[in-house]
């Protein structure tokens, strides 16, 4: 494993950590969404070079659909807003099968990225629900 892949790690078991403790309903559900979804596609990845790996990809639709599923239960917009960036990787991986011009390093990069941006919903979500249940100062 790469260290920037550690480090993502790290930071992941951190915001779902802290969103699982923490958070309301929906923060610790889609957190704990997400960090099984990292654990999982750590435990299946299989890597090639030219071509995406279907059992990440298995994790990451069951990942989306549960995303959404909470969504449509607590409509939450950062709810909304993480299965929008889950939808963009699951998307990458079927471009990467569709279409033999797009790299598997452009998949890994847009993971990355989209993955960010996922822990930053988390990580909002746990803050607005922690802020919502009278933790916050006045």
């Amino acid at each position: 494993m790469q260290i920037h892949a550690v480090i993502s790690l790290i930071l992941a078991i951190l915001v779902c950590g802290l969103a699982m403790w923490r958070g309301d309903r929906s923060a610790r559900w889609i957190g704990t969404a997400f960090l099984a979804d990292w654990l999982g596609s750590l435990l299946v990845y299989r890597p090639h070079v030219q071509s995406a790996d279907y059992g990440v990809l298995m994790i990451d639709i069951v990942t989306l659909a549960a995303f959404v599923w909470i969504s449509m239960r607590t409509r939450r917009l950062w709810t909304i807003v993480a299965s929008a960036f889950m939808a963009i990787i699951v998307a990458s991986h079927v471009a990467v099968m569709i279409d033999l011009r797009v790299t598997i390093n452009t998949l890994k990069a847009s993971m990355a990225i989209w993955s960010y941006g996922v822990l930053a919903c988390i990580a909002f979500g746990t803050w607005a629900g922690w802020r919502r249940q009278g933790h916050a100062p006045s």
